[in-house]
């Protein structure tokens, strides 16, 4: 594996995001078909058959889901069914066991907030609220059926809040995880998402793409003769000047202690080539200061444009490949890089 590819092998933040609602929708998917399967026995021996009969589909259905996407996303529309069957065994239960079905509902509401992401739980759980509202009004007397409702209400609300409150939070874990700390720019976390996305949008409908890999020169001389804060103050500086050059829709990646990747969008390599001339420029043209005194510093970069059926890897190969060369021949230049990836593991 390349120089460069070995430190954007690990799992980003949305894929273990990812994995972790899959595993909890299907731990829903497999309690509500035991649960329920369980349930049906009890049914039957009290001769509710009807009922029975219902809860005994709906169970195998749950089962039947639950195995054919173990470990995979459930698809909304069995989500929904899984929601919908369970709500009108639920009605049901209301209508023929009074308050025993009652027990029911509550489980069911808070399960709309897992099964479903922010608004679409919210939406879910008010609508069955109001179903099982309408239920009880006409199936128990006044006195109870007002409290009830009243509790389903509670429910929804805090669910509400909880929803909304959770997507915030996981809003601002997603932006914490993916920007670095230091600069302020991402970390290599999306890497490997935008440029599988940058491919493929080539691929399917011939958008042009290139990235830039820059290294600062000689940064570890810089450490070693100012102190590791010193070289933290001019990163922030060097990571400002870049954002000062680069256009809205332009990434900023920082994907190593001195090292940064940029990923321009509808950019052919002789836009890019230009926009990396002007970066290297930007550097070196303005001495940086510190607490303690100014120092000059330059950037070597490499510059490679998508290509036709070439994964990502070889992709930032390729321009790695050309910020080693670059680095070979002298530093604070630009090079480009040839259609086809070269081996990048020499080490300066």
């Amino acid at each position: 594996m390349q120089r460069i590819a070995k430190k954007l092998s690990t799992e980003s933040a949305d894929d273990l995001l990812q994995k972790f609602k899959i595993k909890v929708t299907g731990n829903i998917m497999w309690a509500g078909g035991i649960t329920v399967l369980l349930l049906t026995v009890a049914q039957l021996l009290i001769g509710n058959t009807a009922q029975g009969s219902v809860m005994l589909v709906a169970g195998v259905f749950f089962i039947g889901m639950a195995w054919r996407y173990h470990g995979r996303r459930i698809p909304i529309i069995i989500r929904l069914s899984f929601i919908g069957l369970l709500s009108a065994i639920t009605a049901m239960s209301i209508v023929l066991n009074s308050y025993i079905g009652v027990y029911w509902t509550y489980p069911l509401l808070v399960a709309c907030f897992f099964l479903f992401s922010g608004r679409q739980g919210i939406g879910a759980a008010a609508v069955l609220t109001l179903l099982f509202s309408t239920v009880v009004f006409v199936s128990l007397p006044l006195n109870d059926s007002w409290r009830v409702c009243a509790s389903l209400a509670i429910i929804l609300v805090l669910g509400a809040v909880f929803a909304v409150l959770l997507e915030q939070l996981q809003q601002l874990l997603r932006k914490l995880v993916v920007t670095d700390t230091l600069t302020g720019v991402q970390n290599r976390h999306l890497v490997t998402q935008v440029l599988e996305e940058a491919s493929y949008r080539f691929a399917r409908y011939r958008r042009p793409s290139s990235i830039i890999m820059a290294d600062l020169d000689h940064f570890k001389k810089l450490n070693d003769a100012h102190g590791h804060l010193f070289g933290d103050q001019i990163l922030k500086q060097v990571a400002e000047r870049m954002r000062s050059v680069l256009r809205q829709n332009d990434q900023l990646f920082r994907v190593g202690g001195e090292e940064f990747l940029i990923v321009l969008a509808e950019a052919q390599l002789s836009d890019a080539l230009r926009v990396a001339d002007k970066l290297k420029n930007t550097i070196a043209q303005t001495p940086f200061r510190g607490k303690t005194t100014e120092v000059e510093v330059t950037l070597s970069l490499g510059v490679a444009e998508v290509v036709k059926d070439q994964p990502w890897v070889e992709w930032l190969n390729r321009a790695d490949t050309a910020l080693l060369e670059a680095k070979r021949k002298g530093r604070n230049q630009v090079r480009k890089a040839s259609s086809v990836s070269r081996d990048a593991s020499l080490q300066l």
